[in-house]
C-alpha cells in the first residue's frame, strides 16, 4: 500500500509541477491528432480559402495559452488573500473521487451559466461573438476566442475555485479534460449516427457542438456545454436537426463571411469597431 501511495503522489507531483506543459500539449498536440481524424473522417468539406482564419485560429491559441498563465498568477495570488478560511468542499470529509465529482458538477454548471451569459449580455457577446464568426468549424476553432475572453473567464472562475476549494491536482485534471474534449468536440469529424446519439448523453460531440455554430440564431443560443450535455438537457436548451442536414448546415454568423474579416487584425478588432 506504501508503494501504491508513493506512487500517486509522484503522479501528482508530476502533473503539479507540469500543468502548463500539459496544457499546451492538450491544446495543440490535440489539435494535431484531430486534425488528422478531420482528414480520415471529414464531417464537411471546407467551402472557402482556409489560410486567414487557420493563422488567426492558431495564433489566437497561442496567444491565449500564455496571457492564462499571466492573468492566472495575478489573479491566484491576488484572490487568495481573501480565500475563506472553509471553503465549500472542507466541509465534507470525502475522498479524491466524490470530491472531483462533485468539483465536475459544480464546475460544468458554472462553466454553462457563464457561457449562457457570454450569449445573452451585450457587451460579453461582442467579445464572444469572435469564437462564432468562424465560418467553418474544426478542432482549430477549439481556442478561437478573444484574449479578452480568457481574461474575464479567470476573474470569474478564480474567487469561485477558491471558495469551492477542490485540491490543486483535481483542478488540474479537470482542466485538462475541459480542452481534450474542446479540441475534439470542435474537430470536423463525422461519428457513426447510432454512436453520436449514444455519446451525446454524456459527453459533447462533434454534431451537438456543431449546432452551437449555426448560423441560426435559435441553434447558436443552445448547447452550450462544456464536457457534457447534461445542464443543457437540464434547462432545456439541447438543440438537434437531423443527422443528414448536419454537414449542410451553415456556421459561423450571417455577418463577417469574407477571409478578409477572418485575418487576425480583424478578429482582434472584431469587438470594438462593428455592431450586431
Amino acid at each position: 500500500m506504501e508503494t501504491i501511495s508513493i506512487e500517486i503522489n509522484q503522479e501528482q507531483g508530476f502533473l503539479l509541477a507540469h500543468n502548463m506543459e500539459l496544457q499546451f500539449a492538450a491544446i495543440f498536440g490535440g489539435m494535431i491528432v484531430m486534425f488528422l481524424f478531420e482528414g480520415l473522417l471529414p464531417r464537411n468539406t471546407a467551402s472557402s480559402n482556409q489560410t486567414n482564419r487557420l493563422i488567426s485560429n492558431l495564433s489566437l491559441a497561442l496567444i491565449n495559452h500564455f496571457s492564462i498563465i499571466i492573468y492566472s498568477a495575478f489573479f491566484i495570488v491576488t484572490v487568495s488573500k481573501f480565500q475563506p478560511d472553509s471553503p465549500l468542499l472542507s466541509y465534507f470529509k470525502l475522498s479524491d473521487i466524490p470530491t472531483f465529482c462533485i468539483f465536475f458538477l459544480l464546475m460544468e454548471f458554472v462553466n454553462y451559466a457563464i457561457h449562457r451569459a457570454f450569449h445573452h449580455i451585450p457587451f460579453l457577446w461582442k467579445i464572444h461573438r469572435v469564437h462564432h464568426t468562424d465560418i467553418e468549424v474544426d478542432t482549430t476553432t477549439s481556442h478561437r476566442h478573444h484574449p479578452i475572453e480568457p481574461l474575464l473567464g479567470v476573474i470569474i472562475m478564480t474567487p469561485v475555485i477558491f471558495i469551492i476549494g477542490a485540491p490543486a491536482i483535481i483542478m488540474i485534471i479537470y482542466s485538462l479534460l475541459h480542452t481534450v474534449v474542446s479540441v475534439v468536440s470542435h474537430s470536423n469529424i463525422q461519428l457513426p449516427q447510432k454512436l453520436d446519439n449514444f455519446l451525446r448523453w454524456f459527453i459533447i460531440t462533434p454534431d451537438f457542438h456543431r449546432m452551437h455554430h449555426a448560423s441560426d440564431q435559435q441553434y447558436t443560443d443552445s448547447n452550450y456545454g462544456g464536457i457534457t450535455p447534461w445542464f443543457d438537457y437540464l434547462f432545456k436548451t439541447a438543440t438537434r436537426i437531423d443527422f443528414v442536414k448536419i454537414s449542410k448546415m451553415e456556421v459561423g454568423l450571417d455577418k463577417f463571411r469574407s477571409s478578409n474579416d477572418n485575418r487576425l487584425d480583424k478578429v482582434l478588432l472584431n469587438p470594438f469597431v462593428t455592431s450586431d
